[in-house]
């Protein structure tokens, strides 16, 4: 792995500041990946948007975290374990909620009725899968739903509103944002 400073101010069309601040530094991987955040960064990230629904629910009591899909779940499990952490007091349900086809299943039956939902993934792209799961939610009147993303891209055909994000990126059409978890002690976010 190579580690290269990279002005984007000098190659790209103008950027928010506050994606130049979180990408100052950029690894060029032999696979013509980017990594855009490594282990420590993702903990990091998860760490502040723990800290953020935690201030969203200190009084409500009880909240429905549902990952979405492998990635999505793997995701709401490291949250719900830093939101214990700060928020013991805080009743947490995890769910892990998959999409086959036009129809969404948890792998727990669960009511909705009343309660605080949290979604959470990896990668918010089209916002397709997490609309779904929206809509199969609020057939059931939720107080809240909440959505969480470790990163986020700003191309989307649906129109989800992103309350947690861990980064935010502009990115192109063409390109494709990628957690990797394949190994637990060693999570990426790549860009290709």
């Amino acid at each position: 792995m190579v580690w290269k400073k990279f002005d984007f101010r000098a190659n790209t069309p103008p950027l928010p500041d506050n994606l130049l601040n979180n990408l100052n530094y950029i690894r060029c991987m032999p696979n013509g990946k980017t990594a855009i955040l490594d282990h420590d960064a993702i903990l990091m990230k998860l760490e502040r948007m723990a800290c953020e629904v935690c201030e969203s629910h200190m009084s409500s009591g009880q909240l429905i975290i549902c990952g979405l899909n492998s990635r999505g779940y793997y995701v709401a499990v490291l949250l719900s374990e830093k939101i214990k952490q700060i928020l013991p007091v805080l009743e947490i349900t995890l769910l892990n909620a998959k999409i086959e086809g036009e129809g969404v299943s948890f792998d727990k039956a669960v009511d909705f009725t009343g309660k605080h939902v949290l979604l959470v993934d990896d990668v918010i792209n089209t916002g397709y899968t997490i609309m779904q799961v929206q809509s199969r939610i609020f057939s059931e009147k939720p107080i809240t739903i909440g959505t969480a993303f470790l990163a986020k891209r700003e191309h989307r055909n649906f129109p989800v509103k992103a309350d947690y994000v861990g980064i935010s990126l502009a990115t192109t059409l063409r390109e494709h944002v990628f957690f990797d978890n394949s190994e637990p002690t060693n999570l990426n976010v790549f860009l290709s």
